[in-house]
């Protein structure tokens, strides 16, 4: 197997190579690119100026154009106040209670080697529960000012094309996922710079040597990275941490306030940054079965070996209130602070932005059925803690739009 799967990287390698007149100065070309970016970035920061786009839910509409550039040239926007602040810190209160009352901690103990993001912290309690269920995850996931931003974020994408559409930007499916709650003085939950969206597959997988066409072959210039032709088609390797749908964005939702040294979001804010890991990888100093350090069902690599250039643009996500969200598209390097310096809990809910196509359907389907059991989604380890949970949002509890996220009702 490992031999097969060694193979198909040297191959894949050759024929991406080949897809330039000079894959070595086609690296450079991005290179340059990129250096140029990242000094822009050197510059904001040193002058304090904002460099992530930024806007207030009641400001969101379809004539933002200079908003929908920069989202477009960073990647990444935060969209303030789509929430009260009341309404989320009630909310907050009762994710809290729903943890507390069912003993999750209990049930967390006897699960834990189930799922790695899981902490193994001296107070023993996690920092991303394996919850999905609660009444504060469905009120804000399926909630209509969620749903509008979804809306405006996926209509920033190309998704028509000669061939067919994409996805319906309007219609927006639901991707149960996690929620963090990461203690004051919390030291363990660091996540390295990396991208979820698939790893080893962007180099190996026939869909998204498609998507990259631009790039692998010299017309650098011309890639979009909105341009959604293919990217449902591209088909994942089987690991417990690979989502299975087209996202347009990942996100979350603030629970309460945090910053810079809050153990926060950091983001390397270039939406062509993909460029650079995927052309750095065909040079000839990397092994002809290596890809800069990322491994088959594992988040793709961004290491200091292979791609400083690219860290130097790092950065910590500014300060989030309660009801505050902050969104980046799928093929942006981002990461986690190592450590949580502040006083407070730092709790988000994790939502993106799913809209509806088969892809997207075929998995939400299949996660239904869990919603139904109470169980953990297909994407996720089986921990199913909320099976018999009191206070676990049933199908009677669920609003008609929450309904059709499901795909528990059609959308018409």
């Amino acid at each position: 197997m490992r031999d097969h799967f060694n193979d198909q990287i040297k191959l894949s390698k050759k024929i991406l190579r080949k897809k330039s007149h000079n894959y070595i100065n086609n690296f450079k070309k991005i290179e340059k690119f990129i250096k140029n970016e990242i000094q822009e970035l050197e510059k904001l920061k040193n002058l304090s100026k904002p460099i992530i786009p930024d806007i207030n839910f009641s400001d969101l509409n379809n004539k933002n154009n200079k908003i929908k550039e920069s989202v477009m040239n960073r990647g990444c926007i935060i969209i303030r106040d789509v929430f009260e602040d009341k309404k989320i810190i009630s909310l907050n209160k009762e994710l809290e209670s729903y943890i507390e009352d069912n003993k999750y901690y209990d049930d967390q103990k006897k699960k834990a080697g189930l799922d790695k993001y899981f902490s193994d912290l001296k107070s023993s309690k996690p920092q991303i529960y394996g919850l999905y269920w609660s009444k504060t995850q469905i009120e804000i996931r399926h909630a209509e000012e969620m749903a509008y931003v979804k809306k405006w974020l996926n209509n920033l994408w190309n998704f028509k094309n000669s061939e067919y559409e994409v996805f319906d930007p309007n219609k927006d499916l639901s991707y149960a996922d996690r929620v963090r709650r990461r203690e004051p003085g919390d030291n363990t939950l660091g996540l390295s710079p990396h991208c979820d969206a698939g790893s080893v597959e962007r180099w190996t997988d026939t869909s998204y040597q498609k998507i990259y066409k631009d790039i692998f072959s010299g017309n650098f210039e011309n890639y979009n990275p909105f341009d959604a032709k293919y990217r449902d088609k591209t088909i994942e390797f089987e690991s417990p941490a690979v989502a299975h749908v087209f996202r347009t964005f990942q996100g979350w939702t603030a629970l309460t306030e945090q910053g810079p040294n809050d153990g926060t979001l950091q983001l390397i804010p270039i939406a062509k940054a993909m460029a650079y890991v995927l052309t750095r990888a065909l040079l000839d100093d990397i092994p002809e079965y290596e890809l800069c350090g990322s491994k088959l069902g594992r988040a793709l690599s961004v290491n200091k070996e292979y791609h400083s250039l690219l860290l130097r643009g790092l950065i910590s996500i500014p300060k989030m209130k309660p009801g505050d969200t902050v969104w980046w598209h799928p093929d942006v390097i981002h990461a986690v602070e190592d450590k949580h310096s502040g006083k407070n809990y730092s709790n988000v809910v994790y939502v993106g932005a799913t809209p509806y196509c088969k892809k997207n359907l075929d998995y939400t389907i299949k996660q239904s059925k869990k919603f139904l059991e109470g169980k953990s989604p297909p994407d996720f380890s089986a921990e199913d803690y909320e099976i018999n949970y009191k206070g676990r949002v049933r199908l009677e509890d669920l609003s008609l739009l929450a309904k059709k996220q499901l795909a528990l009702e059609e959308w018409n």
